[in-house]
């Protein structure tokens, strides 16, 4: 609708569209018009049904999904399953931008893995780089912990990690007290999901997704 209004579009005559629908959606600053897309935000406010079963476990909208959908895991590991409601299905629709958008704040370490979670302050990926030694794969943060004291262990981490990625781990402060591991968006400085940010990362993702599809220029 809002296409056909920019284009000028009546009854059954159409007019010459000046400009991509994708273009018109690209920000200002990008060289757009501005306007929003509205799948890409639909998948925002839908990431946002996902973030709520991602972290508020005391809701009754949390309880009764995760009884249905993913008793065992949490929202980023469910899957769509057996006879899944349409209201299921577009929530999961948004798992990726979740997945993407997430990463974990150490406090005791006992919910994250090493290697395979998002977790180490490099905002590129969020994960550790140094090969697995010594610890299994599924190893978690705790091990690296002093949880007596509330400290690092830093004689393993600096034996396990390339030496500028133990400076890193070493610096990242803990708390005596031990708290669970929270759960915390990437896109926000406060760490607290906005639909906003999450608009703005679906369509970085798009744009990325397009840019590796589209292959080198010239080809």
């Amino acid at each position: 609708m809002v296409s056909k209004f920019w284009w000028g579009q009546k009854n059954d005559e159409r007019k010459l569209a000046w400009m991509r629908w994708e273009k018109l959606c690209t920000p200002k600053a990008c060289g757009g018009i501005g306007f929003r897309d509205l799948r890409s935000f639909n998948l925002a406010l839908l990431a946002k049904q996902g973030w709520w079963l991602q972290q508020q476990s005391y809701s009754l909208f949390y309880q009764v999904f995760k009884s249905k959908y993913f008793p065992d895991t949490s929202f980023v590991q469910a899957q769509q399953g057996r006879n899944p409601s349409y209201v299921w299905r577009s929530i999961l629709a948004a798992q990726p931008i979740i997945k993407h958008g997430i990463r974990w704040q150490v406090g005791n370490g006992e919910n994250i893995c090493i290697w395979k979670d998002k977790w180490f302050p490099n905002p590129s990926t969020y994960q550790v780089i140094s090969p697995r030694t010594l610890l299994p794969e599924n190893a978690t943060v705790n091990v690296l912990i002093d949880v007596d004291h509330g400290t690092w262990r830093s004689d393993l981490v600096r034996e396990l990690f390339l030496n500028f990625e133990a400076d890193i781990i070493l610096s990242i402060p803990l708390s005596t007290r031990m708290p669970r591991d929270k759960v915390v968006w990437v896109a926000t400085p406060n760490g607290k999901f906005m639909v906003k940010s999450a608009y703005w990362l679906v369509l970085d993702m798009k744009s990325a997704e397009n840019e590796s599809t589209s292959g080198p220029s010239g080809q």
